[in-house]
């Protein structure tokens, strides 16, 4: 493949500036930061990559065919059901852009789509690219949604290029959801979901508020969208903080509106970072969200060079809490991709919660939990090996039995209504529902031990 050069710029200051430069060959990727940037004050690429301590050095990635974690967490992963791939894929090829291989599919959608997501960091095939798409801020009208996209989707496209108005003709039969679960970055008014969206807010706006859309696949996850706004209030019933949302309907699919906690008052992107992104940085052995452990958290809590996380208890505690809640509801799901930092260092904390549907009520999720934790299953022991497992999770996070009994039996008393939650949820079918319930039941009878 030939050489590629990526511009990164982020408007986390207010201003749009330049970060850096990102240097892909078919042997590695390499990160500068401009000269300037760390004069600026700003957040890095990364919590582990701050500024003044890279100033001089590029941050480099040697496994050819892949890119450093920060940067692949901008691309739609390529999964079959990916709605925001394939719809992006068909964007390139309008273009003229055909990627002969995977790993320059990923270069290409980097370029031509790496900015305007989640996070502070926006890549640009180059400077001019950047400058005129910030060029731009109007998110245009409010559109109503149909039962198919039809303009709005179209011009979504329009967000990530601010030269393409030309092809919103050419792009053929507007494409349908039917088959897949989009996940999109929309606005909607200021006062909640009414059917309407536009493209994201680039700037403060009083009559609008940014959402991530989220679509029901009805005929493989029937309930998933009222699922997950269940597992949303359990959470915040917890104590947890998590954005608002809306109950809503796109052509006929059940759907979510969830609020944006990516942007502060002013409308600036807030640094939001996985803990995938943050360990696989310094970790060869972590090339997925499943990998490792979540023990593995504890290192980046107690980090102090640099420092990410000032209040270290609140963070252990969360986490801790985080886990036990997850095996209560039946989230098998809570990989190192659903768990992640906002802000900036040394001030970074847990974010709210986000994506914590109870996926083993259908059956081809029925996973404990995603990532290991406490040495769970790795050897035989005395008692029941899951309350093992917790007491050792707990070691690690450095949480004394009194601080592991007192998070327990608040979460046992959150949840000890959690199967009239679940039984609420009509639109899930009664055998995922029963499935559910047991589960629960089950996590509910053992986890009384840590008590």
């Amino acid at each position: 493949m030939q050489d590629v050069l990526l511009s990164v710029w982020t408007r986390a200051g207010g201003e749009p500036v330049k970060m850096g430069g990102l240097f892909v060959s078919d042997r590695e990727a390499r990160f500068s930061y401009a000269p300037e940037y760390p004069d600026y004050g700003l957040s890095g690429l990364s919590l582990v990559y701050p500024p003044g301590l890279f100033r001089d050095s590029p941050i480099v990635h040697d496994r050819p065919g892949s890119l450093h974690p920060r940067f692949r967490s901008l691309i739609p992963p390529a999964d079959e059901h990916n709605f925001q791939r394939k719809l992006m894929l068909a964007f390139l090829r309008e273009k003229g852009i055909e990627p002969a291989t995977p790993f320059e599919a990923d270069l290409a959608l980097l370029a031509h789509t790496g900015h305007g997501g989640i996070g502070h960091v926006d890549v640009f095939a180059d400077d001019e690219a950047a400058r005129k798409w910030y060029a731009i801020d109007d998110s245009g009208p409010l559109v109503p949604v149909g039962e198919q996209f039809g303009f709005s989707l179209k011009d979504m496209i329009s967000w990530l290029d601010a030269d393409a108005r030309f092809i919103l003709e050419s792009l053929g039969p507007t494409p349908s959801v039917g088959g897949a679960i989009p996940k999109l970055l929309v606005a909607i008014p200021a006062d909640g979901w009414d059917g309407r969206i536009s493209l994201p807010n680039r700037s403060r706006r009083d009559d609008r508020l940014d959402v991530v859309l989220k679509i029901e696949r009805s005929q493989t996850y029937p309930g998933l969208a009222a699922l997950e706004a269940m597992a949303l209030d359990l959470h915040r019933d917890a104590g947890f903080e998590t954005p608002r949302y809306w109950h809503a309907e796109v052509g006929g699919l059940p759907a979510l509106a969830i609020e944006r906690f990516d942007r502060d008052g002013e409308g600036r992107p807030l640094p939001l970072e996985s803990l995938f992104s943050i360990l696989a940085a310094g970790a060869r052995d972590i090339e997925r969200p499943t990998d490792g452990s979540l023990d593995r958290i504890a290192r980046v809590i107690d980090l102090a060079d640099p420092l990410l996380i000032r209040d270290k208890k609140a963070a252990r505690s969360h986490l801790f809490g985080r886990v036990l809640l997850a095996l209560l509801s039946g989230n098998g799901d809570l990989h190192l991709e659903n768990l992640s930092l906002l802000g900036a260092a040394p001030e970074a904390a847990f974010s709210p919660v986000y994506d914590p549907t109870p996926m083993r009520a259908w059956r081809m999720h029925d996973l404990l939990c995603a990532v290991p934790f406490g040495g769970y299953g790795e050897e035989e022991v005395e008692g029941d090996p899951l309350v093992q497992a917790c007491f050792r999770f707990a070691d690690s996070l450095g949480l004394h039995r009194k601080d592991v009994a007192g998070i327990a039996a608040h979460l046992l008393g959150v949840a000890a209504d959690y199967p009239q939650r679940v039984r609420a949820v009509t639109s899930l079918p009664a055998d995922n529902r029963a499935r559910l319930v047991d589960i629960h039941r089950d996590m509910h009878r053992r986890l009384q031990a840590l008590v």
